[in-house]
């Protein structure tokens, strides 16, 4: 008899543990709301875009000012990449401050 009373009460903590931690609430608001029903997705077809051209001078130019031009822009956007990596790499190999209270 005190097996079936001490496992009751091993039960009962079990169900209160998981009740707390909000387990049997998902259940329930699962339970309530039925059935979901899934939505359908149509496969989105592949789209023919065109790249953005971000260079100073037009995508037909082809003259050699506008060679240079776009030449120059690409570097200065490498040297921008190249400074931004290493302010990166600096605030990952940051070094903590020791604090006095």
């Amino acid at each position: 008899m005190t097996k079936w009373i001490i496992g009751l009460g091993i039960a009962a903590l079990i169900g209160v543990g998981l009740w707390w931690s909000g387990v049997f609430a998902s259940l329930m608001s699962q339970v309530a709301s039925g059935p979901q029903e899934q939505a359908t997705t149509t496969p989105q077809t592949a789209q023919n875009t065109t790249p953005v051209n971000d260079l100073p001078t037009g995508s037909s130019d082809g003259s050699d000012a506008a060679i240079v031009q776009d030449s120059a822009a690409v570097d200065a956007q490498l040297s921008a990449l190249s400074s931004d990596s290493a302010n990166i790499d600096n605030s990952i190999n940051d070094k903590p401050v020791s604090q006095e209270f």
